[in-house]
């Protein structure tokens, strides 16, 4: 016991101890009250929501797209039931044991599993979508291991469907999933990852109409991420439905006609615009899409050499080769330089000074008037006619019938083509020549077109003169079948050209198939009116024995002669003489449009002798 005469008594130093920790228990107290209050009364709402997001999850349910049909209503693109793997980040307790896990049953690397589940950190309690379109063995795996999963889940989705497979490809587009560069752009703000998109062609262009309205429920989970009863449902609204000017019996002919070649065939109706087929080679499976496609699958389809993603019936451009000859022969007959009855003699080339242009047929033609150059599309005489006639009215009757300026399709970019400007160039630049005017009046040199361009063109010849917009949106309906919106035919301007002019072309045309270089388009009892012709990629004599320098193959065309309905381009890349490749294309979609259910009227046509096929 202390001695010390200034300690207190034991009693006294035991009860101020006492004292001390009842007031700071007291204070400890105190200021929980104080946090519970303001937990509770200041702060209450906010963290009794996130109490109840903590145990709430929002599954959002996708819509249905709408179908894309032809004009007849046939499907040509619909939806499937697929099952697709989800992870809620912020469920899953232990990341390393679930990515491991994942890993196992994808048959893919932990590090590649991580990394998808890291893009979802930023917005942990959105669903993830891990792997789409799963097969019946992963699924079960999936099923077998759900205890060992907290936060993973399956569910069933439509994925779009391609039941014809490639047909239509590159008008149709494709949907993916929207990509991390388009999420961080504004006008994607609304999308979720793993959402999908239309990304080219019509699937693009009317996305808005198409996605629909998504729907969601509302599902209370446990501390593991597991479902214990549904809070409640907003059923999905499906996309609206969209009808196509296109029918699908002609497309069918138009791709089964142009298998293993490369290029183009569109068919259109020249008197509304409206378009009936577009084949577009190379192409690719849309399907290939509607699933996750890797990156290594993509890069692949991406840099292909043969540019399979881009449509080549408006996206690609390429010198016309005699096809230019008709705006060389209205140019000529509308500015009076040129007559049905003018004449120039082929000797099977032409010479303008020193420099020797020959023609296709070695020999030539002999002496030819304007019907028989077109009906042989002898180049001698057109050296001879474009001279005459002067490179600026040829280009500015180019120009009234839609070269040199995108045809306004609106499925993406178009390309423009390119005409001579024969201004004085740049100074230190050589100016327009009289050999340039030779090369451009066979449309070779500095004339470049689009064969949509050309279909617009023909379909101007075929029509009287009236430039219609190419369109393949017929309506689009509502899932209940009623027509939310109707599109009509748009006519941009009418040529001004005398009828005279115009009849004298299509009456020339029309020898082209009965007696000239378009004899293999010719169908008993349709009278076509056509016009061959061959491009050249490299210069005459150059790139022998390389299949990719070989000659381009043009045939344009409409039918019947005189009460037009349907208007027909192909372009056969390095295919040669047009008249043997590409007419042959043109007859096959002809028999397909003229069959029973088409309302065209049959008619006899005169037999002619076999023609010599060239150009």
């Amino acid at each position: 016991m202390s001695t010390d005469p200034l300690s207190p008594p034991p009693a006294q130093a035991l009860s101020s101890r006492i004292r001390t920790a009842v007031l700071c228990i007291g204070i400890g107290f105190l200021a929980l009250l104080l946090r519970l209050w303001f937990l509770q009364i200041l702060e209450g709402d906010r963290y009794f929501a996130l109490s109840t997001t903590n145990r709430l999850r929002v599954r959002p349910i996708e819509a249905p797209r709408g179908f894309i049909l032809d004009r007849h209503g046939e499907i040509l693109v619909e939806n499937r039931p697929t099952f697709d793997l989800f992870v809620t980040p912020e469920d899953v307790t232990s990341p390393a044991e679930v990515a491991a896990a994942l890993a196992e049953i994808l048959g893919v690397s932990r590090e590649e599993v991580e990394a998808r589940l890291q893009e979802g950190r930023e917005r942990p309690y959105q669903p993830l979508l891990l792997r789409k379109d799963l097969d019946e063995r992963t699924m079960v795996a999936v099923e077998e291991r759900k205890l060992d999963l907290p936060g993973v889940s399956l569910r069933v989705r439509p994925v779009r469907a391609y039941p014809s497979g490639g047909i239509a490809a590159n008008l149709l587009g494709y949907v993916s999933e929207v990509n991390q560069a388009q999420l961080s752009r504004e006008e994607f703000q609304d999308f979720r990852p793993g959402e999908n998109l239309g990304q080219a062609g019509v699937e693009r262009r009317f996305d808005a109409f198409i996605r629909g309205l998504d729907g969601g429920e509302q599902v209370e989970v446990d501390a593991r991420g597991r479902a214990l009863r549904l809070v409640s449902r907003i059923e999905p609204r499906s996309g609206s439905n969209i009808y196509l000017t296109i029918d699908k019996r002609i497309q069918e002919a138009a791709e089964a006609a142009f298998a293993g070649k490369r290029g183009t065939v569109v068919a259109m109706n020249p008197t509304t615009g409206e378009i009936l087929a577009m084949v577009s080679r190379p192409s690719y499976d849309p399907n290939l899409f509607a699933q996750r496609i890797s990156g290594d699958e993509w890069q692949q389809i991406a840099t292909d050499a043969t540019h399979p993603l881009q449509n080549r019936a408006f996206q690609a451009q390429y010198p016309p080769g005699s096809i230019y000859k008709l705006m060389v022969a209205i140019a000529g007959l509308e500015s009076g330089a040129l007559t049905p009855e003018t004449k120039f003699n082929c000797p099977g080339y032409f010479y303008l000074g020193n420099a020797k242009f020959d023609d296709w047929k070695k020999g030539g033609h002999g002496t030819l008037d304007l019907r028989g150059a077109i009906v042989n599309s002898c180049n001698v005489y057109f050296y001879q006619a474009g001279l005459k006639v002067g490179i600026e009215e040829m280009v500015r009757v180019s120009r009234a019938f839609g070269l040199g300026e995108p045809p306004g399709l609106g499925l993406g970019d178009e390309a423009r083509g390119n005409l001579p400007n024969p201004q004085p160039r740049r100074r230190g630049q050589p100016g327009w020549s009289a050999g340039n005017t030779v090369v451009a009046s066979i449309g070779q040199g500095l004339v470049v077109t689009s064969p949509m361009q050309l279909l617009v063109m023909v379909s101007a010849i075929a029509n009287g003169g009236t430039i219609y917009r190419p369109w393949v949106v017929k309506k689009i309906a509502a899932l209940s079948g009623e027509t939310l919106d109707e599109y009509d035919p748009e006519a941009i301007r009418q040529v001004s050209i005398k009828p005279e002019t115009l009849a004298f072309v299509r009456q020339a045309m029309l020898g082209v198939v009965s007696e000239g270089t378009g004899a293999r388009a010719k169908v008993s009892g349709i009278p076509i009116a056509g016009k061959t012709g061959t491009a050249q990629v490299v210069r005459k004599g150059e790139g022998k024995g390389q299949p990719d320098l070989k000659d381009h193959g043009w045939f344009v065309s409409f039918a019947p002669v005189d009460n037009p309905q349907i208007a027909v381009v192909v372009l056969v890349e390095n295919g040669g003489f047009g008249g043997l490749v590409a007419a042959p294309v043109a007859k096959a979609v002809y028999e397909a449009a003229f069959a029973a259910r088409q309302p065209f009227a049959r008619t006899g046509t005169a037999e002619a002798k076999e023609p010599e096929i060239g150009d």
